[in-house]
């Protein structure tokens, strides 16, 4: 059973992403928390941004009805086209990851939220790839191990590698929430529409939660 406790907020300012606050109890509580800069980037780089990554979401989703797309593709779309991001961090071996992408993305219902709404990431905790967002590049924790977790994932998990790990950015690449496990659709679905609406920022989830009207049954 989904326990919100679970959750909680901050936001991303740059490339530096910030300590979610872990003992808020509701999500309303920590939209305004302080934002705090960590420092565990790998290289500072003044050139011009790119993604060194291609990433490999495309080996195993390239049948999504999602419209999967890199990080470096979200955040170039986000500055022409603001919209929130959403960031599934996944493993290959990761059994509940896979349930998420076979129950729950997969839903058409879902999908078309998804893809109407926000900037479909996802991203492989265990990539071997280097990322580079705005100066910073981050690179695995240990290449020659193959479990060994990438720096982004940990940097946007601040360090609580849980999979999968759905993470919603706003239209400013700030975080607003951290998901941690499988969610079947009926439970996505409200989650989804919370942040996909903008009404996260005028209205408690408790409230939210309680006068949604599913969609799917």
């Amino acid at each position: 059973m989904f326990n919100w406790k679970d959750i909680s907020m901050a936001g991303i300012i740059g490339m530096a992403i910030v300590f979610y606050t872990c003992k808020k109890s509701t999500l309303q509580a920590s939209i305004n928390s302080p934002e705090n800069k960590v420092s565990n980037f790998i290289v500072e780089d003044n050139s011009t941004f790119s993604f060194v990554s291609e990433n490999t979401y495309t080996e195993f989703h390239e049948n999504s009805p999602v419209n999967w797309i890199t990080f470096d593709e979200a955040y170039a779309k986000c500055k022409k086209n603001p919209r929130p991001i959403m960031v599934d961090v996944y493993t290959t071996w990761c059994g509940p990851c896979k349930m998420m992408s076979a129950q729950t993305f997969n839903n058409p219902l879902i999908a078309k939220y998804i893809n109407d709404n926000f900037y479909a990431v996802k991203f492989d905790a265990e990539s071997k790839d280097s990322v580079k967002f705005d100066k910073y590049v981050f690179v695995s924790t240990d290449a020659s191990n193959p479990k060994a977790p990438h720096q982004f994932a940990a940097s946007i998990l601040d360090n609580q590698l849980a999979y999968p790990s759905i993470v919603f950015l706003n239209n400013q690449i700030q975080r607003l929430d951290v998901l941690k496990g499988f969610m079947p659709p009926q439970k996505f679905e409200p989650v989804l529409n919370y942040y996909g609406s903008g009404d996260y920022q005028k209205t408690k989830w408790e409230d939210y939660e309680k006068s949604f009207v599913p969609t799917l049954k």
